[in-house]
């Protein structure tokens, strides 16, 4: 292939593809005619004055003399230089578009997947972001563009390599021949003249001498004619070691010097060219990538399908508007009312209207609640107190309950007592005591036994033996509706021998209106579970998390061993035969530290149990999502939407379980339990399995540690 095909092969190949542009190129070219620049001899800048350059004579001179193939090969070397940098950066800048485009089209659809009924704050994100996918898309076209300009400047490059290293080749080895014939010559021209000096001093020596050799004595005249022989000879062989010479110098000067010239200047335009050529495509196609852009971000047929269009749609107010008018619909005007807050109104009791004038005269009684009697709401935490010990200032003078609810009857008397009548009627009864419960017993027997003795002669005329108790109510109703006086709970305290810290929930009041007692704990569904004990957390993780807290942080293995299968499924059939066993989960005073494993148990069952896993399978989907994510910060932040996301109940437990567990994974020292350890118990307890994988465990475990590594941004700190 000659320089001049190759060329216009080249060209041809570089200028394909581009005729969706060349209205870009008509335009430049027409600017570029009516600019005009003084060079010289005020040439134009215009490509036809330009070819007429290389045949200055100035230019010719050089071109004809001896540096013209070197000074060609150095410059035609700088071209291919140039040509191989441009092509590193068009392949470093393909592979940085080719990523960004690749990022670009993914990781906007992480984001903002929801878009069925919410906010147009939050469907206007949407739609703005997928604007990168747009922008990926234009940007295709341009990656692909780049790609084939570097496949052909690489071609190029390869095949005007080769050429240089034939064409240097050539040039190296004509040289060397004239070169050599030249030395040779030289040689040649050397032994002449040195014959010919011999034969001056044999001519100019005493012909009568001799001179004495290897053959023998030779005389002066048979030494000339010896010399002239060897003249003749050196002689021919010069005249044709010049004439050779002179031939391959006339042959190299005139036709192949001239020829290998214009083959260096052919291959010098060739690429300049062509690396031109590429050059305005790549402009081109940035043009195009940024026009494009543009009329993908702001098209002209559609403003309002715009980017800024879209952000302009956001209608704040009428998006509170409409969230807030959800309340007033039939399936949700009944969170309009908290029925919490509705105000108890006071009746006066008809049995304690006939007593009006003994009463005034009696001490001062009071009535529990019973409704009320109900474990204190914690809305922000479990650590570092009891959940079953409600703060003093929510409460009276502290009541001390009995040891078991199923020692004493179900019938009640009335409470009444000088010590303990600061308590109104809406009082809690707190779930732990302070400490050292027997000092309070004894501080309220004496009154309280003496008033009950009193109560009971003052009512002996209305007697009821359906107890063996000879308890007497003011209440003429049921006896199962009665609570038990404080007086006979205190005297039971006292003549129990045990030393288990005390619950109210040991107590027989009864639980809240309309609440079963034989309701179950275990395997119900963690809403209906909230709903009956009217609080944030169950009472069973609470309780289970403070035991854990107070007596096995430092207990090594903790959640890692287990304790006895039957000692569990016993404490979970008595806590689902009644809810008030939940305290006999508090250990005794000298318990050990299997007690505490079963506590660590008994947790771990509770929430493998329930019908849905903590975090519900519902978000199932988008938790694969966020654990396919590989940047932590996205990671952390996405997971902290999906917990947004959560049902109160959910919330709330997930959020005390978290930072229980962070309490255990801070004394790693002590116990033995890392934060992987952790993760690979709790994982496959409270997250739901891999829909595509059910034996894929370590799904579990990577979204138990997102769990724990976003506790601290999620949920509000302890």
């Amino acid at each position: 292939m000659s320089v001049d095909s190759a060329s216009t092969s080249l060209a041809d190949v570089s200028l394909s593809g581009d005729e969706d542009v060349s209205h870009y190129k008509s335009n430049r070219d027409d600017a570029s005619n009516k600019t005009t620049n003084t060079m010289g001899n005020n040439h134009n800048n215009n490509p036809e004055n330009e070819l007429y350059l290389l045949d200055a004579p100035e230019i010719q001179k050089v071109m004809n003399s001896d540096i013209a193939i070197n000074a060609l090969l150095t410059r035609l070397k700088q071209s291919l230089l140039t040509c191989e940098e441009f092509t590193k950066f068009l392949r470093k800048k393909y592979l940085f578009e080719e990523e960004h485009t690749d990022e670009l089209s993914k990781q906007y659809k992480h984001f903002f997947t929801t878009t069925n009924g919410v906010s147009s704050l939050r469907r206007m994100i949407h739609e703005i972001l997928e604007f990168d996918g747009k922008l990926a898309k234009v940007k295709q076209s341009y990656l692909t563009a780049l790609q084939k300009m570097y496949d052909e400047i690489s071609a190029l490059l390869l095949t005007i390599t080769k050429m240089r290293k034939s064409v240097k080749e050539n040039s190296r080895r004509l040289e060397k021949d004239v070169v050599d014939s030249i030395h040779t010559a030289e040689k040649a021209q050397g032994r002449y003249i040195s014959l010919c000096q011999d034969y001056e001093k044999v001519r100019m020596a005493d012909p009568s001498k001799t001179k004495l050799t290897l053959r023998g004595s030779r005389t002066t005249k048979e030494q000339e004619e010896d010399l002239l022989r060897k003249i003749d000879s050196a002689d021919l062989e010069y005249k044709q070691r010049v004439d050779h010479s002179d031939s391959l110098r006339h042959n190299f000067i005139t036709r192949e010097r001239p020829r290998i010239v214009q083959q260096l200047k052919d291959l010098i335009l060739e690429i300049d060219t062509a690396m031109a050529i590429q050059l305005q495509k790549y402009t081109i196609w940035t043009e195009n990538l940024i026009l494009n852009s543009g009329v993908t971000v702001s098209p002209f047929d559609k403003p309002q399908s715009s980017m800024k269009g879209y952000a302009n749609a956001v209608r704040n107010e009428k998006d509170l508007y409409n969230f807030l008018n959800k309340y007033n619909t039939s399936s949700k005007s009944g969170l309009l009312l908290n029925k919490n807050l509705i105000p108890v109104e006071y009746k006066k009791h008809p049995s304690m209207s006939k007593r009006k004038n003994s009463v005034s005269k009696a001490p001062p009684k009071f009535a529990v609640d019973p409704s009320r009697n109900s474990i204190p709401k914690r809305i922000l935490s479990t650590h570092n107190d009891s959940p079953f010990q409600p703060s003093p200032s929510s409460f009276g003078t502290p009541i001390i309950s009995s040891k078991s609810s199923s020692k004493y009857p179900s019938s009640n008397t009335p409470i009444s007592s000088t010590n303990v009548s600061g308590i109104n009627s809406r009082s809690f009864i707190p779930l732990n005591p302070p400490p050292k419960p027997r000092q309070s017993v004894d501080s309220f027997s004496g009154p309280t036994e003496k008033h009950t003795d009193n109560t009971t002669t003052n009512n002996g005329s209305n007697t009821n033996n359906r107890n063996s108790n000879n308890f007497h109510s003011l209440d003429p109703g049921k006896g199962e509706d009665r609570i038990p006086s404080i007086s006979n709970t205190l005297a039971s305290i006292e003549t129990e021998d045990s030393d288990r810290p005390v619950s109210y929930l040991q107590t027989d009041a009864r639980m809240p209106v309309g609440v079963q007692n034989n309701f179950k704990t275990f395997g119900v569904p963690l809403e209906n579970l909230i709903e009956y004990e009217q609080d944030m957390v169950p009472a069973i993780v609470r309780q289970c998390i403070f035991v854990i807290d107070k007596y096995g942080l430092q207990l090594e293995g903790i959640y890692r061993k287990s304790a006895n299968v039957l000692d569990v499924s016993k404490l979970k059939e008595e806590i689902d035969k009644d809810p008030s066993n939940i305290s006999m989960i508090i250990p005794s005073n000298t318990h050990s530290d299997s007690d505490i494993y079963l506590v660590g148990s008994l947790l771990k069952s509770f929430f493998s149990l329930l019908p849905d896993p903590l975090v519900p399978s519902v978000i199932g989907p988008e938790l694969r999502t966020c654990i396919s994510i590989e940047d932590t910060k996205t990671k952390k932040n996405y997971m902290h939407n999906l917990l947004y996301k959560l049902p109160d109940a959910q919330y709330w437990t997930l959020r005390s379980l978290l930072f229980h567990l962070k309490r255990v994974i801070s004394n790693e020292e002590s116990n033995r339990m890392n934060k992987k350890a952790v993760c690979i118990i709790w994982g496959p307890t409270i997250v739901p399995i891999n829909e595509e994988d059910p034996n894929d465990v370590n799904y579990q475990i990577a979204s138990m540690e997102v769990l724990l590594d976003v506790a601290d941004q999620a949920f509000e700190p302890e």
